[in-house]
């Protein structure tokens, strides 16, 4: 068991697996000017599953793979062979669903066992405005491809904002109800790439979990919260076939109990989201360093993982996270 200096057990590391991405989300990405990693800076496959491994034995007993997006890394595959091999179950993929449909056998025959696909609008036209490619019939269509190959829960994350898609945060509550998925509604976070003036969303465009929930309870009708043991709040709709989630990660930041670390693409660990890197971990393996030394430079790190962010709806700014660098 691995804990950070204020005593937080941690066991859930997330994984960005390249920077790039093939959509332009208003909120993540400017539509130009993008300046993604150099190939060569990223960790290859060796060295990925050696600190895997190393992760492994410092009881990390959950993975996820981010992005940018994930389905651009070929070898994503034998990354989720390698960590069943590992012994870790708990595997899962954040992904934006326009490739999925065409590799969900590979990815379940690999390991795969949850996903969750980026969706946040159902009308074609504002997708393509919201994420630059006319994409929405292959996400709908990976959505369902994961219902079918028994992947569960699928659940569906929209990232709400004012200006974009609040008028559809009805319609996605009813669609939780007639699709065994789980749609979750996201508070928009704060990023460097949000208030560049490129991206298209700014803080006016901030929406909080709470007027989110009175707008879906105007459709639907939200049983008991589920015990849950992640950052959503969750609710079965009565009479219906999914469920409802809630991550408000700045109005009702969940700090306090934190149990993830996070893996960039180039390497580097961070222990918190909005905060700077705290470890070169890819320097560290081209020095030479041997697996004790590894974990003992993470362990170094989790001392000062901090206790919260400072995001909060007075306070909203982020100038550390780009998130497409980090998957969030």
């Amino acid at each position: 068991m691995t804990e950070d200096g204020l005593r937080r057990r941690v066991s859930y590391l997330r994984v960005s697996l390249t920077d790039r991405c093939n959509l332009r989300c208003r909120y993540c990405m400017p539509n130009t000017g993008i300046r993604f990693f150099p190939k060569d800076s990223l960790l290859d496959l060796e060295e990925l599953k050696r600190l895997l491994k190393v992760f492994r034995d410092m009881g990390m007993t959950k993975i996820r793979l981010t992005g940018g997006e994930p389905l651009l890394r070929p070898e994503l595959e034998e990354i989720l062979s390698e960590i069943i091999r590992l012994g870790i179950e708990d595997v899962s993929l954040t992904t934006n669903g326009v490739l999925l449909s065409h590799r969900v056998q590979s990815l379940v025959a690999a390991g795969l066992k949850r996903v969750n696909i980026s969706l946040d609008t159902f009308q074609a036209e504002r997708f393509h405005k919201i994420t630059g490619m006319a994409a929405l019939d292959r996400v709908l269509r990976g959505i369902w491809d994961t219902v079918d190959a028994g992947l569960e829960p699928v659940k569906i994350n929209m990232v709400v904002m004012r200006e974009w898609n609040l008028d559809e945060v009805e319609e996605f509550a009813l669609f939780a109800k007639r699709a065994p998925v789980e749609v979750r509604f996201l508070e928009l976070m704060p990023t460097a790439n949000n208030f560049e003036g490129t991206a298209g969303a700014d803080p006016d465009s901030f929406v909080s979990a709470d007027e989110i929930k009175m707008r879906i309870e105007r459709v639907v009708t939200l049983g008991a919260e589920e015990p849950c043991s992640g950052v959503a709040k969750v609710f079965p709709i009565e009479e219906g076939l999914g469920k409802i989630g809630f991550i408000s990660p700045v109005s009702n930041h969940f700090c306090g109990s934190c149990n993830r670390i996070r893996l960039t693409a180039r390497g580097a660990l961070k222990t918190c989201l909005h905060g700077p890197d705290s470890a070169d971990l890819r320097a560290a393996l081209q020095g030479g360093a041997d697996d004790t030394e590894l974990k003992q430079i993470i362990r170094d790190a989790l001392t000062i993982k901090p206790d919260e962010h400072f995001i909060r709806p007075d306070h909203y700014v982020s100038g550390n996270l780009r998130m497409s660098q980090v998957g969030g």
